[in-house]
């Protein structure tokens, strides 16, 4: 009756049952809350701590995914289920951040009203701020948890979920939400953390990672967010560090691409790797871009996951995934 609880403990299996039928607790949702409405608490710090910050990376992962270096995912989903430019009359982000996605999509075009929804109230009052200083009265942003967010039916072209679906244990509820809410022929696209729950890495996935991390030089161990001491090898966390640090991050990442077919039809799913590079680069990023040499080692790493994806022996922890409604 309910898929992935077999063979677990009775421990496991009611936490894991909790988390499909019941939205997390307030004071869950206050730490989710204050992680993503800090600055310092989000992959948006600077300094090239993730890999997700490097230009080199980001021409990667838009080739994987358009086939141009230069497409990334989202120009990919306007070019080839919209037009150019775009003339849309509603779209929601959700998981809005300090609102990167709508500033950034007014280069290509018209859309009549842009919602942004976001759990993290200083994330929203950085966002409002932001777009309000470019004058863009188009874009409404508003504060809500989508575990329980009840959203307004038949309204949206374009659904956006931008590296936020992966933070949700009522998944269930909000892809029903977000079918309700599509106009008919309407798009749900989600750029995602596909890969283990909780950050619970595959051992071969750890294999891979800390025999790179072995014979990177030293310089290119440096972490930048310790003072430049020695990174360590990568280890599993446990689910204890996960739900002390954020009881939201990746709650259900790994069951997001067999959940959507139910409320979805699935018209393109792109992976984009990140499973070894998340792991290897974190704070350490910026390193290949000022050791010398750095930039062709990073390549080879590219390379290596690449391959290893390719082969099957690994299987990507990112995805562009592109749905429509049943």
């Amino acid at each position: 009756m309910f898929p992935g609880l077999h063979g677990r403990s009775p421990a496991e299996a009611l936490r894991a049952l909790r988390r499909r039928l019941w939205p997390p607790r307030r004071d869950e949702m206050a730490t989710v809350s204050e992680v993503w409405g800090d600055e310092a608490g989000s992959w948006r710090t600077g300094g090239k701590l993730h890999w997700t910050e490097l230009a080199q990376v980001q021409r990667r992962i838009n080739r994987r995914v358009s086939g141009d270096p230069d497409v990334d995912p989202y120009l990919h989903v306007i070019k080839r289920y919209f037009s150019l430019p775009l003339d849309l009359d509603r779209v929601l982000t959700l998981g809005c951040g300090f609102g990167e996605i709508e500033r950034g999509l007014v280069q290509y075009g018209t859309i009549g009203r842009h919602d942004a929804f976001d759990v993290a109230p200083g994330a929203i009052a950085k966002a409002h701020s932001e777009a309000a200083a470019q004058a863009l009265n188009h874009v409404h942003y508003e504060i809500a948890d989508l575990n329980r967010a009840v959203l307004e039916r038949n309204a949206y072209d374009w659904v956006l979920g931008v590296h936020s679906v992966h933070h949700i244990s009522c998944l269930e509820h909000l892809f029903a939400e977000v079918r309700a809410a599509l106009k008919p022929g309407g798009l749900f696209a989600l750029n995602e953390f596909v890969g283990p729950s909780q950050f619970q890495w595959t051992d071969r996935q750890l294999e891979v990672v800390n025999g790179l991390f072995a014979v990177l030089p030293a310089s290119l161990r440096r972490n930048r967010a310790h003072s430049g001491t020695p990174k360590p090898h990568v280890t599993r966390p446990t689910i204890a560090e996960m739900n002390r640090i954020d009881p939201s991050e990746a709650i259900r990442s790994a069951e997001i691409l067999a959940l959507l077919p139910r409320y979805f039809e699935i018209l393109e799913v792109r992976g984009w790797g990140g499973t070894v590079l998340h792991l290897l680069l974190h704070e350490i990023a910026g390193n290949f871009e000022e050791v010398t040499g750095g930039p062709a080692i990073l390549d080879a790493v590219c390379e290596v996951e690449e391959a290893l994806i390719a082969a099957g022996d690994l299987t990507d922890d990112f995805a562009l995934i592109v749905c429509r409604a049943r």
